[in-house]
C-alpha cells in the first residue's frame, strides 16, 4: 500500500486507484479493474498485485516508452529456480527471456506490473482476462498468459521492461 500512495501521490491528479477486494477468483477481479477502467477517462491501465512492490516511479518509467502494453515484471518460482516473469513461447512451452536486460519484446508477462493503454482493451470485448483448464480440471493457462496472447493477436507486442523488476513478497511455485 505504501508504493501505492507513492504513486498516486507523484502522479495526482492524473490517475484513479480501484482495489478490488471482493473474494472472487484472479481473472474475476481483473475484469472488474478492467470494465472499472473502459468506464473511467483514464488512458492507460497499470495491474499490480498485492504480494507486489514495485520500484519508485514505474509507472512514469513505463509511460515513457510510449508503447502499448508493457510490464515491469516480478520474480517467481518456478520448481526450485528463480524466474522472471517475462517469457517466450518455444516448442517447450514457455520459458525464461534472455537475456532478462533493458527493454525487451517477450510473448508473455506475469499480471502484477502490466501497464496497457485503453486501445488494448477496447480491440476485443469481455473477457479481458481469462484463466483455462483442461478437461481434467487442470490448469492449462492463467489470466496473464491469455490476455497477453488477445493483445498479440491482435496486433499488438508485449515489452517488459527488465531493469524495474518488481520485488515479489510471497513467490510461489508455477
Amino acid at each position: 500500500m505504501a508504493w501505492t500512495v507513492r504513486a498516486y501521490t507523484q502522479l495526482a491528479p492524473n490517475v484513479e486507484v480501484h482495489i478490488v477486494q471482493e473474494n472472487i477468483p484472479l481473472d474475476a477481479a481483473r475484469n472488474v479493474q478492467a470494465e472499472r477502467f473502459l468506464a473511467s477517462k483514464c488512458s492507460h491501465l497499470f495491474l499490480l498485485d498485492a504480494d507486489c512492490n514495485p520500484q519508485d516511479e514505474t509507472i512514469q518509467k513505463l509511460l515513457a516508452w510510449e508503447l502499448p502494453f508493457i510490464s515491469a515484471p516480478h520474480p517467481t518460482r518456478k520448481g526450485a529456480d528463480r524466474i522472471i516473469m517475462a517469457l517466450v513461447r518455444n516448442s517447450e512451452g514457455y520459458t525464461p527471456h534472455l537475456p532478462a536486460l533493458g527493454l525487451q519484446m517477450v510473448d508473455a508477462v506475469g499480471g502484477s506490473g502490466i501497464l496497457m493503454e485503453r486501445r488494448v482493451l477496447e480491440c476485443y470485448g469481455p473477457p479481458w482476462f481469462r484463466t483455462l483448464y483442461d478437461e481434467r480440471g487442470g490448469l492449462d493457462k492463467t489470466e496473464d498468459f491469455w490476455v497477453c496472447e488477445r493483445a498479440k493477436e491482435h496486433g499488438f507486442q508485449v515489452w517488459a521492461d527488465f531493469s524495474l523488476v518488481q520485488q515479489h513478497i510471497r513467490e510461489v511455485p508455477v
